[in-house]
């Protein structure tokens, strides 16, 4: 029920790493091999190991044109998550009353529920996850160092981070565990299990190390590499001095927790409630803590030690949230339900000396507590995507007017500048880059970002409110895109808030290309039922492409929309037309835009609609013709 009620506010696309997937597995299925490309020009191992792309690879060739069944293989996972969860606990000897209040932590978790229809690899993860320690926990039972279990262990290990890279974290955890929990024992058997660990892991992981070093790719991947030092600039020590107290700080104040409790809306936002909530929720990590304790005392296997170590790795990202925290999620809420359940019995025993109606009142406090600053706050809060407010939703590429203008513009080689690159290939097929958006978060100045524009040699540039919702993925591209003459904005969209511009001029992948008629009025006439908006230039020019963004009769339906160029015989032409208004709504065509035959020269350009009132006026917004007064065009 938590993920039915989430999905509808997740569309694939919005996370942009789900796109990146896609598109490798579309990769995988085309004979892409390790070194190969992907639409926008990546490689396919640049950013995440191909592990996930090539699980869902099969669904991928059996259903082309859906990300439905993608969708459900994630919430099949989510639901498996809870099985073998309870199978892990079991075998340690939890109580299932203790089970059963950690899988209501894990049932409950905003963003568990949400990865629970993503096409994203955390659910299948968690699935191989819980496999792995179920085979640790019977390999840690055997003598026999080498068994088809440890077969197991190596391979669900490997896969592991062939899923999610971060995973060698948990890897080096097992090894440190079998190192400490076989010390003293005869034959060595801590370090062949050990070497067996490492050897395996380093054998399977072989190709994607093989196939980055051929790529020229960082073996780390460009992804992590970026965000760990800049290609593994700045080094180990800067990393611990600046950024290590800021992951630990962020670990313990939020990540862990907002796994796990309520938070956005509709809790406040704002004034001082937000920051005594944030203290109320500390409790989280205090309580996984102490949990922890209590686990290595009753329960000790291998999470002990894998699930640390996994957190401690997390630390060296500039940045730790949820995502990196819901790998471990299965451990983490069975050591939050232990840690509350042990500091309550020992709170109990410390009043049990006094008054039993101390006692009594104590209980009751602790459970009206519990239920109403987490319980009912996470009931309300199930249909919320974790990323979002309550009642908010994610970007949605998919059928957009911006993506739909975007995939018409030819030819698909040319780049467009994006903050998604991946999500902008997979529904436009273009080429992407975003150096522009590197430039205007460094800086935002005109000049650099001309730079950057010129250095990706790109064509187009899309901008919206992709990230989260009302805000802009870069305010400053926006101000620049908007006051400078290069940038040409074909349309704009009330859906994410989004923006196409076609760049044109020297520094552009549209050199030769200009704006005709800029300094022209458009002029509004009207006659015999129809209004026309036209744009006129002095001098005959060669015209490449023309196109509207937006085209309406004002305060009356509009039955026809047609887009035409006037040539220098004075005969209008139609180039485009459609049945109904241009623009964002129901029933409007989504842009008007052709692609005149090379050689084409034209005056001027209009847009005619046509409705049952005669005297309606008119809504035209991004009209232009671009073209070349000298000829030749492009």
């Amino acid at each position: 029920m938590h993920v039915a009620l989430v999905a509808p506010h997740y569309f694939v696309g919005s996370f942009d790493d789900d796109a990146s997937y896609i598109l490798t597995a579309r990769a995988l299925l085309h004979g892409q091999g390790l070194t190969g490309h992907l639409v926008n020009g990546s490689t396919v191992v640049a950013a995440y190991p191909p592990g996930y792309p090539a699980l869902i690879a099969p669904l991928v060739w059996i259903f082309p044109h859906t990300f439905t069944p993608l969708r459900l293989f994630s919430t099949l996972c989510f639901a498996a998550v809870f099985p073998l969860t309870w199978t892990y606990l079991r075998r340690r000897g939890v109580s299932p009353g203790l089970i059963g209040m950690a899988l209501l932590a894990l049932a409950l978790s905003p963003p568990l529920a949400t990865y629970g229809s993503m096409v994203m690899p955390e659910t299948p993860f968690l699935v191989v996850f819980l496999v792995f320690l179920l085979l640790v926990d019977r390999w840690d039972r055997q003598e026999k160092d080498f068994t088809p279990t440890a077969l197991g262990v190596f391979i669900s290990g490997a896969v592991l981070v062939w899923l999610k890279e971060a995973a060698v974290g948990m890897i080096v955890g097992l090894v440190i565990w079998e190192l400490w929990s076989r010390r003293g024992k005869p034959g060595w058997t801590g370090l062949r299990r050990a070497a067996g660990i490492i050897g395996s892991l380093a054998a399977l992981l072989l190709p994607i190390v093989i196939a980055r070093v051929v790529a020229g790719v960082p073996i780390a991947g460009a992804r992590y590499s970026q965000e760990l030092g800049g290609y593994y600039q700045g080094g180990l020590l800067s990393r611990l001095v600046h950024v290590l107290p800021h992951s630990i700080w962020q670990v313990f104040s939020t990540a862990v927790a907002v796994t796990l409790v309520p938070y956005l809306s509709p809790l406040p936002t704002s004034g001082h409630i937000p920051d005594v909530w944030k203290v109320f929720s500390w409790h989280v990590i205090i309580f996984v803590t102490v949990g922890a304790v209590v686990w290595f005392r009753r329960h000790r296997d291998a999470a002990i030690a894998i699930v640390p170590i996994y957190l401690a790795e997390t630390l060296l990202w500039p940045y730790v949230n949820e995502r990196r925290v819901i790998l471990v999620i299965p451990v983490i809420a069975i050591w939050y339900v232990m840690g509350a359940v042990a500091i309550w019995h020992a709170l109990k025993t410390r009043i049990e000396d006094r008054r039993a109606e101390w006692v009594k009142r104590a209980q009751a406090a602790s459970v009206t507590i519990a239920v109403a600053a987490v319980g009912i706050p996470l009931v309300v809060q199930i249909p919320r995507d974790y990323l979002f407010n309550l009642g908010q939703s994610s970007s949605h590429f998919q059928g957009s007017r911006y993506m739909e203008v975007l995939s018409a513009l030819r030819p698909p080689s040319t780049v467009v500048e994006t903050d998604y690159l991946y999500s902008t290939a997979l529904f436009s097929g273009h080429l992407t880059a975003r150096s522009a958006f590197d430039a205007a978060a460094t800086l935002c100045y005109g000049p650099a970002i001309e730079t950057a524009i010129a250095q990706d040699h790109a064509g187009f540039l899309l901008l919206g409110d992709v990230n989260k919702p009302g805000i802009m993925d870069s305010p400053c591209l926006l101000d620049v895109a908007d006051s400078s003459p290069w940038a040409v904005r074909l349309l704009q969209t009330s859906r994410d808030d989004a923006s196409v511009y076609e760049l044109v001029g020297a520094g552009t992948a549209h050199p030769s290309l200009s704006v005709l008629g800029t300094a022209a009025t458009p002029v509004l006439s009207t006659s015999g039922g129809t209004t026309t908006v036209t744009l006129t230039w002095d001098t005959p020019s060669v015209v490449t492409q023309v196109s509207v963004g937006e085209a309406s009769l004002s305060g009356a339906p509009t039955a026809s929309s047609t887009l035409q160029i006037l040539t220098p015989a004075g005969e209008w032409v139609t180039e485009a037309q459609s049945r109904g208004a241009v623009g964002d709504g129901a029933n409007a065509a989504p842009y008007l835009l052709a692609a005149l035959p090379s050689g084409t020269v034209a005056t001027a350009v209009r847009v005619v609609l046509s409705g049952p009132d005669p005297g309606a006026s008119a809504f035209v917004s991004d009209l232009h013709a671009l073209g070349s007064s000298a000829g030749g065009g492009e």
